[in-house]
Parts: C-alpha cells; sequence; structure tokens
C-alpha cells in the first residue's frame, strides 16, 4: 500500500480511536461507524492508482507501435556523411561512397553524392568522352593526425556514406552546431567539410560524421573528389558568436 495512504490510514484509526473514547460514557451510538466504509474507500483508491499506471505503460506501448507503423509509409530521408550505418532509430536504404567532381575541375555537378555500392546499369557507352560530366571517389584533406578534431587520422582516407529513413517527418542539417535544438532528436553530429577555398571547383557543404569510417584502400593520396573542414572568419560574419578561423561543427536533426 502506498505510503500516503497509510498515513491517511493511520490518521482514520486515531481520530476513530478519539472518537470511542469520548463516547465510552454515553449511551448514543458510537458517532465512528463511518471509518469502516472510508477504509473501504481507501482500498479502492489504491487499487485504481494502480489500473492507472499500468493504463500509462500500455499506452506508451501503444504510441510506440502506432509511431512506428505510421512510419512505415512517412518519415523522412537524409545522407549520413562519413559512415556506413544509420542512427540505431533510422532504417538504412543503402549504403555506398561519397563522390563528386575533380577537386580542379569547373565543369561537372558541384554537389556531393551518396552513391550506392551495389550500382546497376541501363543504356550506356565505355570509354572516356570529353562531353561527359565525371564522378570520383572522395578523400578528406587534410586533417593533421595532432589537430585534435577527430578521435583518429583521417589523413587522405577514402569516404563512405549512407542514406537513411527516421521515422521522423522532417530532417534538417544545422551548420556551426553541435547539438540539436529543444525538441528535435539527434540523428548524428560532424564536422562541415566542403572543399578548399583555393580550388576551381566548388562542392556544396555537407555534414561528415565526427568519428567516420573509411573505406579499405589499395593505394596512396588520390586527390580526386576531396572534402576539407570549414572555418568562420570575421567580417560580415559577427564574431562573437563566431570565431576567427574556428572550425565549424555540424548536427543532423529530426522531429
Amino acid at each position: 500500500m502506498h505510503l500516503e495512504y497509510v498515513f491517511v490510514l493511520l490518521l482514520v484509526k486515531f481520530n476513530c480511536y478519539l472518537c470511542e473514547e469520548t463516547d465510552t460514557n454515553t449511551n448514543d451510538e458510537p458517532r465512528c461507524s463511518k471509518f469502516d466504509y472510508d477504509l473501504e474507500m481507501i482500498r479502492t483508491l489504491v487499487k485504481l492508482e494502480e489500473k492507472l499506471k499500468a493504463f500509462q505503460v500500455d499506452l506508451t506501448t501503444l504510441n510506440a507501435k502506432m509511431e512506428k507503423v505510421s512510419a512505415d509509409g512517412h518519415g523522412s530521408v537524409y545522407a549520413r556523411w562519413g559512415r556506413n550505418s544509420c542512427h540505431p532509430d533510422a532504417e538504412l536504404i543503402y549504403n555506398g561512397y561519397i563522390g563528386g567532381k575533380l577537386w580542379q575541375n569547373q565543369g561537372s555537378g558541384s554537389d556531393s553524392v551518396c552513391l550506392p555500392s551495389d550500382p546497376t546499369w541501363s543504356n550506356y557507352s565505355d570509354g572516356n568522352d570529353p562531353y561527359r560530366g565525371r564522378m570520383y571517389g572522395t578523400e578528406i584533406n587534410p586533417v593533421s593526425d595532432d589537430v585534435g578534431i577527430f578521435p583518429y587520422a583521417v589523413e587522405q582516407q577514402d569516404m563512405p556514406c549512407a542514406v537513411c529513413k527516421t521515422f521522423k517527418s522532417i530532417t534538417l542539417m544545422i551548420p556551426a552546431r553541435e547539438s540539436c535544438y529543444a525538441g528535435w532528436k539527434l540523428e548524428y553530429s560532424g564536422y562541415l567539410m566542403t572543399n578548399d577555398h583555393e580550388h576551381v571547383g566548388s562542392h556544396n557543404h555537407i555534414c561528415v560524421d565526427s568519428r567516420p569510417e573509411f573505406l579499405p584502400k589499395n593505394y596512396g593520396n588520390d586527390n580526386e573528389h576531396t572534402v576539407m573542414l570549414v572555418e568562420s572568419h570575421c567580417g560580415s560574419l559577427p564574431c562573437p558568436p563566431y570565431v576567427q578561423g574556428r572550425e565549424l561543427a555540424c548536427v543532423v536533426c529530426s522531429i
């Protein structure tokens, strides 16, 4: 029995005792007969509270099941750059390799894409046609081992990626944050990366996981599609809150 009800029961019995003591010298009926009813009410309240708690547990389980069922036809997707897997609560659609243009080329697409590890082909013509866009694998450059940005050496490693489906309806990459805003769920955190600022070919910004995985590497520095950390630079960008030359974090969040 819950402590609060034990306290009430003791109080009832004590009042009843006082009442009985008061009535010992009278021939009136004891004025405490109602306390038997009060005791039964307390027992009923205890049982109702226990049923309510059991109902709340069942409701929580049901809500979780309903969320999953509704997500089977809904939700949203995001790319997890630098990893082969998704957040434990998300579903892996496919994994593969980060791809993009050669860092020094002015043409081809400017975005990084997540290429699947199991490509299929439609009509094609093998050979290096000069009038085609070109897709290359991606290497992370340059991050010295002693900088302390990543927990281990990442220099010149080839980068994987994963495309994930979350049960949440909206996903958002937020630059310059290492945590999500209130009410949002963290899918993963990392560092904002793009091409070097002096390279001719521009890239989009991607959020590379803070604990990246790497592809097996059979040879050395390819320098094809490269991604590098992004620093904040003061001027039109106000400092504070930003800091000159500081590397920008990023998060992917869902709601």
